[in-house]
């Protein structure tokens, strides 16, 4: 059990929460408010800015949001944070990724049938989430090397950062997933 009062639409009554309510619903793209965004309400400053960095980060720029949910994925796994680890993998297959994939991109990466690109990001950003002063300039040549530019990588960087904060913050609220 959440050890935070998780805010439901319904009982929302400020205006920020209210209003952030109705963005999280429209732009995510299931319709639904997640717990995350819920326990973010008792302050509703937090709330607003989590939500701008995480549409920032996730839902805009050049990457596909489909390759910052594996991102979120693979850091997730790492971390062993249930609560992200089992809503990304829900919301990529609401994104269309198959089973398949969603499972061996959690228990066999190295075997997901990726193209080299999209697997050398998803390293790329475990490591920069999960051993961020291990990067070398070879890894970020690699990154050239496959035809990435300095915006996108740093997509990979922001991506990591906000996944490996969204761990710590429902490990330690002990955030409930979502009746999805």
């Amino acid at each position: 059990m959440s050890h935070v009062l998780i805010i439901e639409q319904p009982t929302a009554v400020d205006s920020t929460v209210t209003a952030v309510y109705e963005e999280i619903k429209s732009e995510l793209g299931f319709g639904m408010v997640p717990n995350l965004f819920k326990s973010m309400a008792n302050n509703p400053g937090f709330l607003k800015g989590n939500w701008e960095t995480f549409r920032a980060t996730i839902l805009q720029g050049r990457l596909p949001r489909t390759l910052k949910e594996m991102i979120g994925v693979v850091i997730s796994q790492a971390n062993q944070s249930n609560y992200a680890l089992k809503v990304h993998l829900h919301g990529l297959s609401a994104l269309g990724i198959s089973e398949a994939v969603l499972q061996l991109l959690v228990d066999d990466f190295e075997s997901c049938p990726l193209p080299e690109r999209q697997k050398a990001i998803i390293q790329f950003g475990l490591k920069a989430g999960t051993q961020p002063k291990l990067l070398t300039a070879n890894d970020y040549q690699r990154l050239h090397d496959l035809g990435l530019d300095e915006v996108e990588i740093f997509e990979i960087i922001a991506t990591a950062n906000l996944f490996t904060s969204v761990n710590q913050y429902t490990d330690a609220i002990a955030l409930d997933i979502d009746a999805l």
